[in-house]
């Protein structure tokens, strides 16, 4: 199930749906679970959150009329990263299936990392996808684990950081040093100690130490118990993902802002 208090509703006073093409609309579409949030195309700031257990959009009469732009992260998702100068037209399900073996079928997606000279080719909901393209053909799709990235290199040009992203049977991890990413996985995770073995291995496979790393966890199924668990062995953490220190969340309260991280990190990979 779900992170406990899943039904968010929070929007700054002076938010205005009808407002036109001054908003940038993310949606996060999980089976069982959806959401929406709108940033300020001009400022940065998050403007509304919306969130509810559920196959729908929650609050349709609250979510942009017209959008500038618009985009969305469908779970559940398989994808992996490939170097640019590795990848040959053509051969981008090999590349998955090279990683995950047996995939499903659906509609084969690339979104560019630029910083990493890469690209994260990707499988998702495809049904997800087509019921929100049909309202807004012009959506952009983003693969979790091309935001995770972007967040984690953006978050470590003081030391090492690694990210967490916990959702439903899966533990995406992200670690990054100095702005260069060390790892990027995706991991099954049903329990507390699954999210604490994989992300010690993480750091040990990366040549560091539980002491020298600072952890950033969250993700809509992230528990109290997983959060206490890290603690017990990582000195710098684990702290929220997503905190109320973010410039986008100046002067608004965003209870649990980090089990959306996945969510409100899409607009500056968006914009």
């Amino acid at each position: 199930m779900p992170n406990e208090n899943m039904s968010v509703e929070i929007f700054r006073p002076n938010y205005d749906p009808a407002k036109e093409h001054a908003w940038h609309l993310s949606c996060w579409l999980a089976p069982g679970l959806q959401a929406w949030c709108v940033h300020e195309r001009s400022t940065g700031r998050l403007m509304a959150l919306a969130s509810a257990t559920g196959d729908t959009l929650p609050l349709e009469g609250r979510i942009p009329f017209k959008p500038a732009s618009v985009s969305f992260t469908a779970m559940p998702e398989i994808s992996t990263l490939v170097p640019e100068s590795a990848l040959v037209p053509g051969t981008e399900m090999r590349h998955l299936k090279m990683v995950h073996g047996t995939v499903p079928t659906g509609l084969l997606r690339d979104e560019p990392i630029a910083t990493l000279g890469a690209r994260c080719i990707y499988l998702h909901d495809e049904q997800a996808e087509r019921s929100l393209m049909g309202r807004y053909p012009n959506a952009r799709s983003l693969p979790l684990q091309g935001t995770l990235v972007s967040h984690g290199l953006s978050r470590s040009s003081t030391g090492a950081v690694v990210v967490l992203h916990r959702s439903a049977t899966r533990l995406d991890l992200v670690v990054a040093d100095h702005g260069k990413l060390l790892l990027s996985n995706t991991f099954h995770a049903t329990v507390a100690e699954d999210v604490l073995y994989y992300t010690l291995f993480a750091v040990e496979q990366c040549g560091l130490a539980p002491d020298t790393v600072s952890v950033r966890a969250g993700g809509t199924h992230l528990t109290a118990g997983e959060e206490h668990l890290l603690s017990r062995y990582f000195v710098n953490g684990p702290i929220p993902s997503t905190g109320p220190d973010e410039p986008a969340l100046a002067d608004l309260r965003v209870p649990n802002a980090h089990h959306w991280t996945g969510l409100i990190e899409q607009f500056p990979c968006a914009s």
